[in-house]
């Protein structure tokens, strides 16, 4: 689950079997080899089947190519101990795929041949994903798993505290939006965009938060974790947009507009 969770690409599985013990052995990209030791089991009904079945449903959906051979007790002791050897890996590589496959079997045996790709993806705990998150909201991404809601709300409040200095202004939400993101008087824009996108661009803060940060600002918002990690990073892209947007036209305070 972490080497797909986090994009560490796996090339294929080889299940490597011993009567109804299994091991797998994973090639990654770029040629790493991966032993999985024998935790896994199949023929009776059991947590060692059902998480068998749930690893190889996971990969299946993955799209990671499936084999199996047999192979002695004693290289699936090896592999236990920590000691696989060159000779071993010789021997599995060289060793004869199992025809007809019979892995679907250990996913359809404990009960999990009924399973869609997409439940695969629901076995994955959200996570944080820190390459793309906005570095003015990371503290408060760290904090995230501890207190959604405050991590978000607190976002959502900076992000006005941002563009109101940008713009040198008190406005506030629907208001302040309009004033820096819409119309062709607008105080910030993105070079390059045509009316079009710059006008979806603008429109997105406002609709973020009439959806989103008005509910959550005045009721207990009732959501899972899933839902708020999805909610925060629509925050951070409007963050995103807000840091590539340019001035278009000199700033003018409230009371010169006025």
């Amino acid at each position: 689950m972490r080497f797909i969770q986090f994009d560490e690409r796996i090339e294929e599985a080889r299940i490597l079997t011993a009567n109804n013990v299994h091991c797998i052995l994973l090639t990654l990209c770029g040629d790493e080899l991966v032993a999985i030791k024998s935790g896994f089991r199949s023929g009776y009904s059991g947590e060692g089947p059902r998480a068998f079945a749930k690893v190889l449903h996971m990969l299946q959906a993955y799209g990671v190519d499936i084999e199996e051979s047999s192979v002695s007790k004693a290289l699936l002791d090896r592999i236990d101990d920590s000691a696989l050897t060159k000779r071993d890996i010789v021997l599995i590589q060289s060793c004869e795929v199992v025809r007809p496959m019979r892995w679907f079997d250990y996913i359809y045996d404990a009960g999990y041949g009924d399973a869609k790709s997409e439940d695969a993806w629901a076995l994955y705990r959200p996570v944080m994903p820190w390459a793309i998150v906005d570095s003015r909201i990371v503290d408060l991404a760290t904090e995230f798993f501890n207190d959604p809601d405050r991590s978000i709300l607190n976002a959502f409040r900076r992000l006005e505290d941002i563009i109101r200095l940008r713009l040198n202004t008190d406005a506030s939400s629907t208001r302040l939006f309009a004033m820096a993101f819409q119309g062709e008087e607008s105080h910030l824009t993105w070079p390059g965009l045509d009316s079009g996108e710059q006008k979806g661009r603008g429109q997105l803060f406002a609709a973020v938060y009439m959806a989103y940060r008005n509910p959550r600002a005045h009721k207990e918002v009732d959501s899972d974790r899933s839902a708020e990690l999805a909610e925060f990073l629509l925050l951070n892209q409007l963050y995103l947009l807000e840091r590539a947007a340019v001035t278009r036209l000199p700033l003018k305070t409230d009371s010169e507009s006025s």
